[in-house]
């Protein structure tokens, strides 16, 4: 990532769209894209994070964020949705997933912590990262009682686990 990240915000209420890239916009570059079809227009190497509306009229965000994996673009991307996090984001490639509505010091946090990890340039970091923030947001949404009980959750504990040791091995070397 640049020293500047560009962002690429996504939402098709033009007004959430327009005031998250307000407050990005002091210190980011931003490109905004009112609905799907645009965004995946607007899409280049040049961007380092994407606020992503999940629920969108013409392409979903969960199409757009395939489309962005499936090119190759090496991107941050963040879902920044009123949907609430059900078990299928175990099986979304993204980095982290807020609920609407969400505030300015909540954005600019996650995109920093981003920036942060980037610094490390590690895709095994990024991947426990992203299987750290899906579990974090299911757990915030639901108990963990009942997430334990789910082959999706499971499954993120499993993967968790075995990035963790990984990690820790590499580190013992």
């Amino acid at each position: 990532m640049s020293a500047q990240p560009t962002i690429l915000v996504v939402d098709d209420e033009r007004e959430l769209a327009d005031l998250y890239a307000m407050w990005v916009g002091e210190d980011y570059e931003v490109v905004t894209a009112y609905d799907g079809t645009t965004a995946l227009e607007q899409m280049s190497d040049a961007i380092d994070v994407v606020l992503l509306d999940r629920h969108m009229p013409d392409i979903t965000g969960d199409q757009v964020l395939q489309e962005i994996r499936a090119s190759d673009y090496d991107c941050w991307v963040i879902m920044v949705t009123a949907v609430d996090p059900g078990l299928d984001i175990v099986e979304l490639d993204l980095d982290d997933y807020v609920t609407k509505p969400v505030t300015r010091a909540q954005l600019t946090r996650i995109i920093e912590n981003l920036r942060v990890q980037s610094r490390y340039g590690d895709d095994d970091r990024r991947e426990l990262e992203s299987i750290s923030n899906k579990m974090e947001t299911l757990e915030d949404e639901h108990s963990v009682e009942e997430l334990t009980d789910t082959e999706a959750y499971q499954q993120l504990e499993s993967e968790l686990k075995e990035m963790s040791d990984s990690l820790v091995d590499d580190l013992d070397k």
